[in-house]
């Protein structure tokens, strides 16, 4: 599925560094750019970017790169006249999404050396280097020499000790931390915070997450986000604490958190979470408030969703959440995502069939009983 609707299972987080370079819009759906790639219909890419370039060069170069095609963004920047950091980080910001093209990102900055770096090319490299070489310790020499020339920043700490929680080094994520705070002066932010924070949802237990985000407002006087709330769910799902994770999700969905709204990581912890407690039919109500803001669980708990209601005699509404996915997002309904089809029982219809009610399954079980 698209990024901006669907989160991909399994993806990491990106650093903040990315998600600023993609902050980029084009006239041109990125959904259509991904189909054409998949089709392998690259003229088709070229004729609808061509005309947008000398406007839109650097939502071109990080469209180009996020449909997988980096060898085109990099070819594209080559032609751009006075190329700046901006089109640099479009090129190799979007490919840490997957690793394989995130190991291309050190050569990418190579072949085009001319081109001028800022804190964000950093960050970018060294989550490029925490993901395909090993971890923390690959990109660790970055701090000492920036390739940009400036001092290290907030973004590139962020990036080494998210990695370092990533690889369960808690000591080493803090002794940076502290590095950061007392040996640089660098006041940490919400992605910085964020980090221990989803660290601790998946480590600690609830009581530590919510100290850490009382320290994010209090100590730091910053506010939580949507990352924030995630990690919080998270950590009451894991201790089996649905219906407090379920409390704060009402709270977000309601507005009542200012400048947070449900994402696509909501939505997979909670539905998620009560599709491990069985509650199915509140899993489905939830999947559909997130299918009104255009935002969905990803592939994993949707699967478990749609297998869950169909082994619990809810079959046909199994098959609802599927054909409705299916209408609502034609485009990105496509490659892993069509496994759906199956589970639901559409693979051989390809259409829910209206005339079973939910339950049949089980009725039928006991008539030939």
């Amino acid at each position: 599925m698209a990024a901006a609707t669907f989160s991909a299972a399994g993806r990491r987080l990106l650093s903040t560094a990315a998600a600023a370079a993609e902050k980029t819009e084009l006239p041109v759906p990125i959904a259509q750019l991904r189909s054409l790639a998949r089709a392998g219909r690259l003229a088709d890419i070229d004729a609808a970017l061509a005309p947008l370039v000398p406007s839109h060069a650097v939502a071109a170069l990080s469209a180009l790169s996020s449909v997988g095609l980096p060898d085109r963004a990099s070819a594209l920047l080559g032609t751009v006249a006075s190329p700046t950091a901006a089109h640099l980080n479009a090129v190799v910001g979007p490919l840490l999404r997957r690793r394989r093209l995130a190991a291309l990102v050190p050569s990418i900055l190579e072949a085009h050396a001319s081109v001028p770096r800022d804190a964000s090319t950093d960050s970018i490299l060294a989550k490029s280097l925490c993901l395909t070489s090993g971890g923390a310790d690959s990109a660790l020499h970055l701090l000492r020499e920036p390739p940009s020339g400036s001092p290290p920043s907030l973004q590139l700490f962020t990036v080494l000790i998210d990695s370092f929680y990533k690889q369960r080094l808690p000591h080493r994520a803090e002794e940076l931390w502290r590095a950061m705070v007392h040996d640089h002066g660098i006041t940490p932010d919400a992605a910085a915070y964020n980090a221990r924070i989803t660290y601790k949802a998946a480590n600690g237990t609830v009581d530590e997450v919510r100290e850490l985000i009382r320290a994010m407002r209090e100590e730091a006087g910053l506010e939580p986000d949507a990352i924030t709330y995630n990690a919080l769910m998270r950590a009451m799902a894991r201790h089996g604490r649905v219906d407090e994770a379920v409390d704060v999700y009402r709270g977000v969905e309601a507005g009542e958190v200012a400048g947070v709204a449900p994402d696509c990581a909501t939505y997979t912890c909670v539905v998620g979470a009560l599709c491990g407690a069985g509650r199915w039919s509140e899993a489905e109500d939830v999947f559909y408030e997130g299918v009104k803001r255009r935002k969905v669980a990803d592939l994993g708990t949707v699967r478990a969703l749609v297998r869950g209601l169909k082994d619990a005699g809810k079959g046909r509404a199994a098959r609802r959440v599927v054909v409705g996915l299916r209408k609502k997002f034609p485009v990105q309904f496509d490659g892993p995502w069509r496994e759906l089809e199956e589970a639901a029982g559409l693979a051989a219809t390809g259409k829910e069939e209206d005339g079973e009610e939910d339950g049949a399954e089980e009725h039928q079980a006991t008539a030939a009983a």
